[in-house]
Formats: structure tokens, sequence, C-alpha cells
């Protein structure tokens, strides 16, 4: 009886922190954030000065866009449109203003993974005339996962299944070591 006591608390010991180091080797490849990133149609709308960061859109929109890429986002967005369905929402339409925001935000996820941007301004001053909300994700290589991790979370299902978005647009960025940036923008319609 006491060897298999013994037994158990080696084990516990040794196979415990082990499978603990593994899950946390696994969960350290990918995330999401659990800030919410979102802002009301009226504070789109009661802006006095609406940001727009023409130099970054600029910069997002001259760099060479990979085909392939964008097929991933727009299957992210078909795989966002199928989860609306299933609660009875309307489906998300693409956005161009809002494609190069997601563009520019992209990009820049991989020096500050954050809605806030590396420049320490809010993540929609991008485009904030277009800008409702937000969704980031980074180390998911396909639409599935990213999508799936985006409603693991109830800030980001949050985003995706607000009512009152009517547009969207994702955009994904592979930085040079190969880690796959995410940026899922919603907008109101405008």
């Amino acid at each position: 009886m006491k060897k298999k006591s013994l037994i158990g608390i080696i084990a516990g010991v040794v196979i415990v922190p082990i499978a603990a180091c593994l899950i946390i080797m696994n969960l350290k490849g990918a995330g999401v954030g659990d800030e919410s990133a979102k802002r009301a149609l009226t504070d789109i709308e009661g802006e006095t000065v609406a940001s727009l960061d023409e130099e970054a859109i600029a910069l997002a929109a001259s760099s060479d866009t990979d085909a392939g890429l964008r097929n991933m986002a727009l299957d992210a967005l078909d795989e966002v449109n199928a989860e609306r369905s299933a609660y009875g929402l309307s489906t998300l339409t693409w956005n161009g203003n809002l494609e190069a925001a997601a563009s520019v935000r992209a990009q820049e996820c991989e020096a500050s993974f954050s809605h806030t941007r590396p420049n320490g301004k809010p993540w929609y001053t991008v485009n904030s005339r277009v800008q409702g909300g937000e969704n980031l994700a980074y180390g998911f290589s396909n639409a599935n996962s990213t999508v799936g991790a985006w409603m693991d979370s109830p800030t980001h299902r949050e985003n995706i299944l607000w009512g009152d978005f009517r547009t969207c647009a994702i955009a994904v960025y592979v930085a040079d070591d190969g880690t796959y940036y995410w940026a899922q923008e919603f907008g109101y319609g405008r």
C-alpha cells in the first residue's frame, strides 16, 4: 500500500510539471488578448476631429498584398458570417476602408500586440471615421483556428456577434519569423 502511494506521489511530482510545461509551450505560440476594443456609433458620429493616419494607410496600401493571405482573411470573414447567421444576425460586408485599417493594425501587432498602437495612440486612430471594433490574434495559421479562438474569448465573441456592426475587414500579416498576425476591424456601415 505504501509503495502505491509513493509511486502516485512521484508520478505527480514528475508528470504534472512536465504536462504543465507542454501546455504552456503550446499556448505560447498563439493567442488573443482579453481586452475589449469597441466604440459606440455615437462616439464615432460625435467626433469633432476624426483621426486618419494617412501615412500608415499609404504604407499598408503600397506593400505587396499576398493573394493567399487575403484569401485567408476572406475565409475568416465567411466563418464569422456563419457564426453570425447561426445567431440570427445579418452578415457583415467587406469594407475597403476597414481593410486598409486592418492591414495597418496587423503589421503594427508585430511591434505591439495590443489595442494600443506602437505610437501610443488608441487602435481606432488608423481611421476613426470607420473603425468601430477590433479583434486581434497571433500565431494562428488558418482562418478556422483564428475564428475559433475569437469565438472562445468573451470580448472577441461579443464583437463578432455585435448586432449593430454591418461591415468588416480582416488582414493577415506574416512576420519574418513566420508568426501570423490577424486584425479584424468592424464598422457600422458608413
